[in-house]
C-alpha cells in the first residue's frame, strides 16, 4: 500500500510530465474548435465575417451661404448625388461588368463619368495643351514616351483586362477613365474615389436597383453650390472645383479629402476657411463586395459660415444691365448714332464713398459659374480660356487702365498742395503747349480753338490738357507721384479677392530716364499711369467724402446661423490681412477742404452746365452729380473711354466708375453711370425685401 502511494505520488510530482499532459490536452481543444469553426459551421462563420468589415464615409458638410447686404441668396447649396467607387474583393472581370453597366446607365440619362484620365471629350485623342505636358504626364505615369493615343490606350486596355469589351472602343476608355481615377486616388475596400458627379434621379433610381452587383459602387448625397442667377456677380462669387493635388498636400490636415470641394476664385477662393464647414464622420458595416448592410453617424456634420457681402443685388443687376447694354449700343450703332465696333468690354464699380463697402462690381463680358462648378467639359474650359475677351478676367481689380482726364483732378490737388497754382489764378490755354513736345489741347486738335483763360474750376469742366501741362510743368513729378500715393493710387487696396494689381505710377521709378514731355503727359493721366477700376473708385470716394481715404471692403458679415455665432470684424479684418498682404486702414488725407470743394465744383459743372463734357447726359436728371469724362489713348487700339462720378453733388453717397475698353470717349462711358445713379437714389427698403423674396423664389430657394 505505502508503494502505490509512493508511486501516485512521484507522477504527480513530475512537472515535466504534467506540463506535457497540459498542452496534449489544450492542443485537443483547438483542434476541435478549429474542426468546429472550419468544417462543420465554417460557411456561416465566413458569411458572418464578410458582413462585419467596417468602414469609415465622410459626411459632407454644406457650404455656407453667400448673401447680399439685404439677405438675397447669391451662392447655396442643394442636395445631388454622387457616384463614389470601392476597390473591392471580386475578380477584375467581374468589377470591370459593374463599371460597364454603371457607365451604360449614366450615359443614356444624360450622366457622364467624372475622371482626370487625359481624353478630349470625344475620346478620340489627348487634351493636353502641348507635347510637353503630354511627355510629363507619361513620364510620371510610366508610360513609353513614344506611344501615341491608342497604343497608350491599348497598354491601358491589357492593365485592366478589357479585352473582353474590344468590340466597343469608346466603352473601354470609359472604363479606363473610371479605373484610372481610383487608381490615381488609391481606391481600396476603406477608401473610395468620386467618378461621377450630380447625377440625375433616373440614374439614381436604375443604379439604386442594381445595387448589389454593382460591385464597390456606393450612391452618396452630398450638397453641391447653386449659384441662382447664373453669370451674375461672377467675378466676385468666384466658383469652386474639386481639390487638386497641390491643394490636398496643403490642406489634408485640415479635414479635406482627395474628393473634397474646394473654392477656386473669387470669395468662394478667398473666404474658403469660413465657407467650408465641418465634415461627419459616418462608419458602414459592409461586406468584401462593397453592400452595405447598415449605416451609423458618429459625428454630425456642421455647416459652413454664412457670408454677407456689402453688395446691393438690385444695384449689382443694374450695373451689369447698364455696362453690357452700353457696349452693345456703342458696337451696334444704336447709343449714339454710330458705331463703335471696337467697344469690347469694361468695368463698373460703385463704392459706398463713407463706409468703403462695394455696393456693385461688375466685369464684363462675364461666364456661367454653375458649369464651372458642375464640371466644365474640357473643350468648354479651353474655349472660355482661349477667349480673346478673357471673360473670366476680373477687370475691376485687376485690370490696369490708363486713366485719361479723370486723372487731372488729382494733379489740380497736387498743385494746389505745391503751391504751384491757387484756386482762381487764370492759365492761359494757347492751344499748342509752348513747352517739351509741344503737345496740343484736345479741343484744338478737334476744332481749332482753345480754353482761352480758365481757373482750376474751368478746366476741370472743360478738360483742357494745356490747363494741366503747365500744373505738371511747375510742380514736377515727383509732386504729382506724391498726390497719388496719398490718393491710393499705384497700390492694392486690399480688398478680399485674389488677384488684384497695384497698377503703376508714371514717374515713380527714380532710376527711369524721366523728361518733361514724360511729365506733361503724365498730367492729363497718360504716360505709364495705370490703375484699376477699383483704385479709380476709392480716389473718387476720398474727393467726395473730404479727404478719406476707405479701407475698401466686400464682406459685411461672417455667421454661422446652426451655431448661433457671429465671427468678429475684427478677426476678419486680421484673416484680410494675412490672406491679401495688405495692410490698410481707413485714416485722413489731411487735404484743405477748399481745395476739394474746388475740385467737386468743377465735376459738378462737367454734368451740370453747358459745355460740361458729360452735360447732356445728366441735365434732365433729378439726382446732382458731379463727375469727369475720360479718353484714354491705347497704343494701336480705340481709346477706352471712362467716367468717374459721385452723388449727390451736395452730399455725396456714392462714387461710380466705369471704363469700356475700345469706347471711343469718356462721354459714352457716362451712359454706364445714369441708370446706376437714378437705380441707387429710388431703391426703398421695401423694393429691397421685395428683392430677396422674389430672389427665393424664382430660384426654388426656400427661407
Amino acid at each position: 500500500m505505502k508503494r502505490i502511494f509512493e508511486k501516485i505520488y512521484n507522477f504527480f510530482n513530475n512537472r515535466t510530465l504534467i506540463l506535457y499532459i497540459i498542452v496534449v490536452f489544450v492542443s485537443i481543444i483547438y483542434i476541435v474548435q478549429l474542426f468546429n469553426l472550419q468544417i462543420l459551421n465554417g460557411s456561416e462563420y465566413r458569411e458572418q465575417s464578410e458582413k462585419r468589415m467596417l468602414r469609415t464615409e465622410t459626411l459632407t458638410a454644406s457650404r455656407g451661404e453667400i448673401t447680399d447686404r439685404n439677405g438675397v441668396i447669391l451662392a447655396t447649396s442643394k442636395s445631388s448625388w454622387n457616384i463614389d467607387l470601392y476597390k473591392v474583393k471580386v475578380e477584375p472581370e467581374e468589377q470591370n461588368k459593374a463599371i460597364a453597366t454603371l457607365i451604360n446607365i449614366l450615359y443614356s440619362n444624360g450622366d457622364k463619368i467624372y475622371s482626370t484620365f487625359p481624353v478630349n471629350d470625344e475620346l478620340t485623342g489627348f487634351n493636353f495643351e502641348d507635347e510637353e505636358e503630354e511627355k510629363k504626364w507619361k513620364e510620371e505615369m510610366n508610360l513609353d514616351v513614344s506611344l501615341d493615343f491608342n497604343a497608350t490606350i491599348d497598354t491601358y486596355i491589357e492593365k485592366y483586362a478589357l479585352e473582353d469589351y474590344a468590340n466597343d472602343r469608346n466603352l473601354q476608355i470609359r472604363i479606363i477613365q473610371v479605373k484610372y481615377q481610383g487608381n490615381l486616388h488609391g481606391y481600396s475596400l476603406f477608401n473610395s474615389t468620386t467618378i461621377a458627379k450630380d447625377i440625375s434621379e433616373k440614374s439614381v433610381a436604375q443604379i439604386s436597383e442594381l445595387q448589389s452587383t454593382l460591385y464597390g459602387v456606393d450612391i452618396v448625397s452630398v450638397p453641391k453650390r447653386y449659384y441662382p442667377n447664373g453669370t451674375f456677380l461672377a467675378h466676385v462669387l468666384g466658383y469652386v472645383g474639386n481639390i487638386n493635388d497641390t491643394e490636398y498636400d496643403k490642406l489634408k490636415d485640415e479635414g479635406y479629402n482627395i474628393n473634397s470641394i474646394i473654392g477656386k476664385s473669387g470669395i468662394e477662393e478667398s473666404f474658403e476657411k469660413y465657407l467650408k464647414g465641418k465634415n461627419g464622420v459616418i462608419k458602414a458595416e459592409t461586406d468584401t463586395k462593397g453592400n452595405v448592410s447598415s449605416e451609423t453617424v458618429v459625428e454630425e456634420d456642421i455647416p459652413g459660415n454664412n457670408v454677407t457681402l456689402t453688395i446691393d443685388y438690385r444695384l449689382q443687376k443694374v450695373s451689369e444691365d447698364a455696362l453690357k447694354n452700353t457696349i452693345d449700343g456703342l458696337k451696334n450703332g444704336t447709343l449714339i448714332g454710330k458705331t463703335i465696333p471696337e467697344a469690347s468690354a469694361g468695368s463698373v464699380v460703385v463704392l459706398d464713398v463713407n463706409s468703403g463697402e462695394v455696393l456693385a462690381m461688375a466685369s464684363y463680358p462675364s461666364y456661367d459659374i454653375n458649369a464651372m462648378s458642375s464640371g466644365i467639359s474640357a473643350a468648354d474650359l479651353k474655349a472660355l480660356n482661349s477667349d480673346p475677351l478673357t471673360p473670366m478676367y476680373n477687370r475691376s481689380i485687376s485690370g490696369k487702365y490708363s486713366p485719361g482726364s479723370t486723372y487731372k483732378m488729382l494733379v489740380g490737388i497736387a498743385g494746389l498742395k505745391a503751391g504751384g497754382i491757387t484756386i482762381d489764378e487764370k492759365i492761359l490755354d494757347p492751344g499748342i503747349y509752348p513747352y517739351g513736345h509741344h503737345p496740343k489741347c484736345w479741343i484744338y486738335s478737334q476744332y481749332h480753338i482753345t480754353h482761352g483763360y480758365v481757373n482750376l474750376e474751368e478746366a476741370i469742366k472743360g478738360s483742357c490738357n494745356c490747363y494741366f501741362y503747365e500744373v505738371g510743368r511747375r510742380i514736377g513729378i515727383s509732386k504729382i507721384v506724391e498726390i497719388s500715393k496719398l490718393l491710393g493710387l499705384g497700390q492694392k487696396t486690399g480688398i478680399e479677392l485674389a488677384g488684384e494689381s497695384a497698377g503703376i505710377i508714371a514717374g515713380n521709378d527714380p532710376d527711369a530716364d524721366w523728361y518733361l514731355g514724360d511729365t506733361l503727359n503724365a498730367a492729363i493721366g497718360q504716360s505709364s499711369n495705370s490703375f484699376t477700376p477699383i483704385q479709380l473708385a476709392n480716389y473718387i470716394s476720398a474727393i467726395a467724402n473730404g479727404g478719406k481715404l476707405n479701407r475698401v471692403s466686400l464682406v459685411k458679415q461672417v455667421s454661422n446661423d446652426s451655431q448661433d455665432t457671429e465671427v468678429s470684424m475684427n478677426e476678419i479684418e486680421e484673416y484680410v490681412k494675412e490672406y491679401t498682404g495688405v495692410d490698410t486702414t481707413t485714416h485722413d488725407l489731411g487735404i484743405e477742404s477748399e481745395y476739394l470743394d474746388a475740385i467737386k465744383r468743377g465735376m459738378h459743372s462737367v454734368t451740370s452746365e453747358s459745355g460740361g463734357t458729360a452735360n447732356y447726359i445728366f441735365k434732365n436728371s433729378n439726382i446732382t452729380v458731379a463727375g469727369k469724362t475720360g479718353t484714354a489713348q491705347v497704343e494701336g487700339k480705340q481709346n477706352n473711354g471712362i467716367f468717374v462720378g459721385f452723388a449727390p453733388y451736395e452730399n455725396p453717397k456714392i462714387a461710380v466708375v466705369a471704363i469700356i475698353e475700345g469706347g471711343g470717349e469718356g462721354t459714352y462711358t457716362a451712359h454706364v453711370v445714369r441708370p446706376i445713379m437714378d437705380e441707387y437714389f429710388n431703391i426703398s427698403t421695401e423694393d429691397k425685401a421685395n428683392d430677396k423674396e422674389q430672389n427665393m423664389v424664382q430660384s426654388g430657394l426656400a427661407f
